[in-house]
């Protein structure tokens, strides 16, 4: 299906194609939330990696995977099948997905040291490569469905509630099943095969319920790349999302990479208090999502990100008084006003970030939808690869010892899950806050610029 006129209103897209394209996120980032939560500790309690090697390898992995992101836009943005531009490619994500994440958690223990370090290097680079494939033309798709605003709010809605399910089931149930089965290596490693399952099922479903998702077909057109990414680098919304999202990125996996470590070597319990604040923080998510999204029709964009951004430092800065004494009360109010703000957070920086996209056809009348979420998904990425080598240097450089349980560090390993947990986060969004203050592109804009007509789409 093709899209018609920009300026005339679309036709709504389909509960099935939204709900089914929503479901892509609960894959996406159960996957990305198990690695990030729990890849360190399994390498350095189980593997015996050093904190600092450990975290360097992981962030290795994806920085690698940070530059193959703009590869897999170029290349979506040119593939002509009958099922489109950037179907095929969610179904060869699935498959690569479904079994990259068994293998990241099934390192045979019984082989040398430098062996065993370039099995963790090979399963850490095929996870990231499967992420690209499915992650770079799924977050296409939206940009290509629908040139409403308010549907765009809708089907980013969908998103949320998917994204914050997948961050529940990869960052509190995922540490909860390995409870269950065992912090040793069987543990993990049955823990991994499960949710490599539940993501292929996740990511396939999102394949097989797009079919009637309206697509752009690739027209070619003789504007180099480098004049391309010239007019590119002129869209200022999108540069300024981008500043704001690595920063953000930054902080968001610095908390997910720490929470394990913070939750067992800081306040002394064990992972079952993921599950309770997983569960708290992603009902509050959910519930304040219906909230904004009524909001969202009184306000600004930009307004509704200051304040989630805002709220969310705020509540960030409480974990400096948890402890081991801490009431269960009162953790678990910290992730329902966590979650209020999350929300907000979450739904603004999407529609934000769309608006931005189209806002370069607009200007230019070149069609580049996957080039430009390839710009996102780098970022993303490289947001996400410099979390793990700080933490990894803050533990290894504050006396972290591998080799005792999470529960019997010393001070000042607590010190260092402590700034991972708080002071990176806090630092990242209030710099992302900043940069939001210059972020201009309202609704008034986007309607008001015009495709030239003159110009080739891609």
């Amino acid at each position: 299906m093709n899209d018609a006129a920009i300026p005339a209103a679309d036709a709504r897209i389909s509960r099935l194609t939204r709900w089914s394209w929503g479901l892509g996120s609960f894959g996406t980032i159960t996957y990305i939330n198990t690695v990030t939560t729990l890849v360190l500790v399994y390498l350095t309690t189980i593997v015996k990696i050093d904190p600092l090697l450990a975290g360097a390898l992981v962030t290795g992995a994806r920085v690698f995977d940070a530059f193959t992101d703009p590869l897999m836009g170029y290349l979506t943005d040119r593939t002509r099948t009958r099922i489109g531009r950037r179907r095929p490619y969610l179904l060869l994500g699935a498959i690569i997905c479904g079994v990259a994440l068994p293998l990241v958690y099934n390192i045979p223990l019984d082989l040398d040291s430098s062996t065993r370090l370039t099995l963790v290097v090979a399963s850490l680079l095929v996870y990231s490569v499967g992420f690209t494939v499915f992650n770079v033309p799924y977050l296409t798709m939206p940009v290509e469905m629908t040139n409403d605003p308010q549907e765009r709010v809708s089907i980013m809605s969908s998103r949320v509630l998917f994204m914050t399910l997948g961050s529940f089931a990869g960052s509190a149930f995922a540490p909860a099943v390995l409870e269950r089965l065992g912090r040793d290596a069987a543990g993990f490693a049955k823990m991994g095969m499960i949710f490599g399952v539940v993501v292929f099922i996740a990511m396939l479903t999102t394949f097989l319920g797009t079919s009637a998702a309206r697509t752009r077909e690739f027209v070619a057109h003789h504007v180099s790349f480098r004049e391309q990414w010239r007019t590119a680098l002129q869209n200022r919304p999108f540069l300024i999302l981008m500043g704001v999202k690595v920063l953000q990125f930054i902080g968001i996996a610095a908390h997910a990479s720490t929470l394990a470590y913070f939750v067992t070597t800081v306040m002394k319990r064990d992972f079952d208090f993921m599950l309770l604040y997983g569960v708290v923080v992603g009902v509050s998510t959910l519930v304040s999502l219906a909230v904004w999204r009524r909001i969202a029709r009184r306000i600004a964009k930009r307004t509704g990100f200051i304040i989630g951004v805002i709220g969310y430092i705020v509540v960030t800065l409480t974990w400096v008084f948890a402890g081991e004494n801490e009431p269960t009360a009162l953790f678990v109010l910290r992730p329902i006003v966590m979650g209020m703000f999350a929300s907000a957070v979450l739904l603004f920086g999407q529609v934000v970030w769309i608006d931005a996209v189209d806002y370069d056809y607009r200007r230019t009348g070149l069609r580049r939808e996957g080039t430009f979420t390839s710009v996102y998904v780098f970022i993303e990425r490289l947001g996400y690869s410099v979390a793990p080598l700080m933490l990894g240097a803050l533990l290894q450089g504050m006396g972290f010892d591998k080799n005792l349980p999470l529960e019997a560090q010393s001070k000042s390993a607590e010190l260092a899950v402590m700034i991972a947990m708080v002071v990176i986060p806090a630092i990242t969004f209030g710099l992302s806050l900043l940069l939001l203050k210059f972020y201009d592109l309202t609704d008034e804009k986007l309607a008001a610029t015009v495709p030239p007509s003159h110009k080739p789409s891609i």
